[in-house]
């Protein structure tokens, strides 16, 4: 399955969440490095400190930062865009594409974003195609020794097919998660998307009412509209995303998000390491 470079970040440092055209830091705020100096507004001089000298701003505390454990991969770029999403939907922002394959479907809803898209693979939960088992009846008419012989060696042979047969039955009248079709999945910031031979089947994050990480690029959902529900499980490159946007509109204390499962649970960290921090700090 073929997928595309998740978007990278430009430069090392960590980053801001992407923000709407126009949109800009409240005045007076400090960013990360900034200092004060002393006789103006940030506050008295503290004893001992001469005039004019620079005194970092008390709300930052500088931290080492930890050392690489292991490489950093692609997978690690997902996850780091995703988190970016996150923290841009949260604080009221549109995000921007994080893909730079974005496939060309016209947005259902006016303001909506494309944010990515990949190839992926849609499985349903069913019973498999052979689950109705029908043993091969057969009519043979034969005479003196060769034919008892021909036939018996003939029915000794259907019976090794039914068996087979009946055996594979068998195994498919158990319900499980079983391919269903390949896909483009596209996640955009109102809903996803799902292309097929069939056409593209649009699924608005309105009409999930349930979702969870099941695994690195898997994600099921459950859905429902006027035509009646289904029960999905994607996989895909993008598919955390979908997740973190469902939950951060709709289930802001779902426990994958509170409990930031849908991550590996030293990541945070690991991205530190590489300078790639993540602002965590309007997350559930």
């Amino acid at each position: 399955m073929s997928q595309s470079a998740p978007q990278q970040p430009q430069g090392q440092g960590a980053t801001t969440p992407s923000q709407p055209a126009g949109a800009s830091e409240p005045s007076g705020s400090a960013t990360h490095g900034e200092a004060t100096t002393h006789g103006s507004s940030a506050g008295p001089r503290p004893s001992g400190a001469a005039p004019g000298e620079l005194v970092p701003a008390a709300s930052r505390t500088l931290q080492p930062r930890p050392q690489p454990q292991r490489p950093w991969t692609s997978q690690d770029y997902v996850w780091w865009n995703t988190a970016q999403v996150l923290t841009a939907v949260r604080a009221g922002f549109k995000p921007n594409p994080v893909s730079p394959v974005v496939d060309p479907i016209r947005p259902t809803h006016s303001g909506e974003v494309i944010l990515g898209s990949c190839d992926g693979e849609i499985l349903a939960f069913k019973r498999g195609d052979n689950s109705s088992y029908q043993p091969l009846r057969g009519f043979f008419l034969a005479g003196g020794a060769a034919g008892l012989a021909l036939m018996a060696a003939f029915f000794g042979g259907q019976a090794v097919v039914n068996s087979r047969r009946k055996r594979r039955a068998e195994r498919d009248a158990v319900e499980k998660w079983r391919h269903l079709a390949n896909a483009r999945l596209s996640v955009s910031t109102h809903g996803i998307y799902l292309g097929t031979s069939d056409g593209v089947m649009f699924i608005g994050y309105q009409q999930i009412r349930e979702c969870q990480v099941t695994g690195v690029g898997e994600v099921m959902l459950a859905a429902t509209n006027e035509q009646g529900n289904v029960r999905l499980k994607l996989r895909g490159q993008w598919a955390e995303l979908v997740m973190v946007i469902w939950a951060a509109l709709f289930l802001p204390e779902h426990p994958q998000l509170v409990g930031r499962s849908w991550l590996p649970g030293d990541w945070l960290l690991h991205a530190r390491a590489y300078n790639r921090e993540v602002d965590t700090s309007n997350w559930p």
